[in-house]
C-alpha cells in the first residue's frame, strides 16, 4: 500500500495543502519550522490514528494569528493490491472521526492493517537514553503492527493497572475484588509480554545486519528483555511454546502482585508487572544508555526501523511505509551515505524530511520543498 496524495486543512501550521507523492522516496526539505514534520505526521496519523508527537488532539488543529478551524482534516488516496481506497480523518479537541471508503472506522486495527507505517521521529533516539517507558513502547508499537488484533492488549493492561491502583489508594478491604482485578492483570499482562518478546526476537534477528549496512561496521548490537518478576524467560531463539510460556508468565505475575499487595498499598501504585519492564539495547558489549554517542543512537534507531520494515515485508509480502523525520541529522558523512543507500534501495514508499541535506542527495526521488505550510510548486512560488 502507498499514499498517492494527501489533502490537509487546518492541520498544525497548514491552512490548506494538497500534495502528490511518488512510489519510492519522497524527500521533503526546507528550513526549520516550515511544516515538514507536520506533513509526515499526517501520513503516519492515517495508520496509527494518533500523532507520534503529542497525545493532545487539540495540538493538531491550526491556531495562529489568522485564526483556525474547530477541527483539522486529513484526506488521502491510497493504492495497493486491493485497489484504491480513500480515507478521511477529522480531528477535534478530544475526538476524531475516521472514514475509510465511506465506512466509519472503529479502531486503529483497521487502518494499521491496511496501511502499516514504521515511523522515526527526531525524539526517538533519546528513547535509548531515557526511562524504560519509551523502549517498551518501541516493542508495543511493533507488536501491534505485526498483529493489529493485539493493539487493544496494551491499553487494556494499562486500564487494569489504573484500576488496581485506585483500589489500593482507596484502602480496598475487599480481597475478592482485588483478586479478580489481579487475575485479569496476570492474564492480559502475560499476553503483553508474549507479544513484546515475539517482537523483540524478530527485531533482534534483523537488527545487526541493518545496522552494519548503515554504520559501515559491525557494532555488536543485541537486544534483551529485562524483568524483575518474570524469571522463566525464553531464550533469544524464539518462543518455543507460546501457551506454555503465557501460562507460566501469568502465574508468575499473579504471585508477584499478591506478594506486593501490602507494599503497593503503602506506595499507592503497582510496582511490579509488564509496565515496569525494560528493553536492554547493547552496542559493542555496553548498554546504549549512557555509552552510545548521539550519532550511534541515531543510526541505531534508523536501523531499528529498517529491521521493522524488513520483518513486516517478510510477514505480509509487502513493504510498509517508512516515515523518517529529520533522518540525516547527527550522522557523519559515511553513515549518511549508508542511510541514503538503504532508502534508495527500499522497495516500499518512504517519507524523509531534512533541513540540512541537499535535494540531490536522493537522486531520482520525489523532491518536495516546504515553506510556511506550503509544499511543492506552491512553496517555491510562494503562492497559496
Amino acid at each position: 500500500m502507498r499514499v498517492l496524495s494527501i489533502e490537509l486543512t487546518d492541520f498544525r501550521n497548514i491552512r490548506s495543502a494538497q500534495v502528490e507523492f511518488g512510489p519510492g522516496v519522497n524527500f521533503i526539505f526546507g528550513p526549520n519550522g516550515q511544516g515538514k514534520t507536520n506533513l509526515v505526521e499526517a501520513v503516519a496519523f492515517l495508520s496509527w490514528l494518533k500523532s507520534f508527537r503529542t497525545s493532545r488532539s487539540a495540538d493538531l488543529i491550526r491556531c495562529d494569528e489568522g485564526g483556525g478551524g474547530k477541527s483539522a482534516l486529513i484526506g488521502a488516496v491510497l493504492e495497493g493490491r486491493s485497489g484504491r481506497h480513500e480515507v478521511r480523518a477529522e480531528i477535534g479537541r478530544g475526538w476524531r472521526k475516521v472514514v475509510l471508503d465511506s465506512a466509519p472506522v472503529c479502531s486503529a486495527r483497521e487502518t494499521m492493517s491496511l496501511l502499516p507505517v514504521s515511523c522515526l521521529s527526531p525524539d526517538d533516539p533519546a528513547i535509548l537514553e531515557g526511562g524504560p517507558e519509551g523502549r517498551r513502547l518501541l516493542l508495543d508499537r511493533f507488536a501491534a503492527m505485526i498483529e493489529p488484533s493485539r493493539t487493544p492488549l496494551f491499553s487494556m493492561y494499562a486500564s487494569l493497572v489504573r484500576e488496581r491502583n485506585a483500589l489500593l489508594r482507596g484502602g480496598c478491604q475487599d480481597a475478592a475484588m482485588l483478586d479478580a482485578v489481579e487475575a485479569n492483570m496476570a492474564q492480559v499482562g502475560a499476553e503483553c509480554v508474549s507479544a513484546r518478546l515475539g517482537a523483540m526476537f524478530r527485531i533482534g534477528a534483523r537488527l545487526p545486519a541493518a545496522l552494519a549496512s548503515m554504520a559501515g561496521t559491525d557494532l555488536g548490537v543485541c537486544v534483551g528483555y529485562s524483568s524483575r518478576w518474570l524469571e522463566d524467560r525464553p531464550v533469544a531463539g524464539g518462543l518455543d511454546s507460546g501457551r506454555e510460556f503465557m501460562s507460566k508468565a501469568a502465574s508468575a505475575l499473579s504471585c508477584a502482585l499478591k506478594s506486593r499487595r501490602s507494599a503497593d498499598a503503602q506506595l499507592g501504585f503497582t510496582s511490579v508487572g509488564p509496565h515496569t519492564d525494560d528493553v536492554d539495547v547493547v552496542l559493542q558489549g555496553l548498554r546504549a544508555r549512557g555509552h552510545a554517542s548521539r550519532g550511534q543512537k541515531k543510526v541505531l534507531m534508523l536501523a531499528w526501523k529498517a529491521a521493522e520494515a524488513a520483518e513486516l515485508a517478510a510477514e505480509r509480502g509487502a513493504e510498509p511505509i517508512l516515515v523518517l523525520d529529520d533522518a540525516l541529522a547527527d550522522l557523519d558523512q559515511g553513515r549518511q551515505s549508508g542511510v541514503v543507500e538503504f532508502l534508495l534501495g527500499y522497495r516500499g514508499q518512504s517519507f524523509i524530511t531534512s533541513a540540512v541535506a541537499q535535494p540531490g542527495v536522493f537522486c531520482g526521488s520525489n523532491v518536495i520543498p516546504a515553506l510556511a505550510g506550503r509544499f511543492g510548486p506552491d512553496a517555491v512560488s510562494g503562492v497559496d
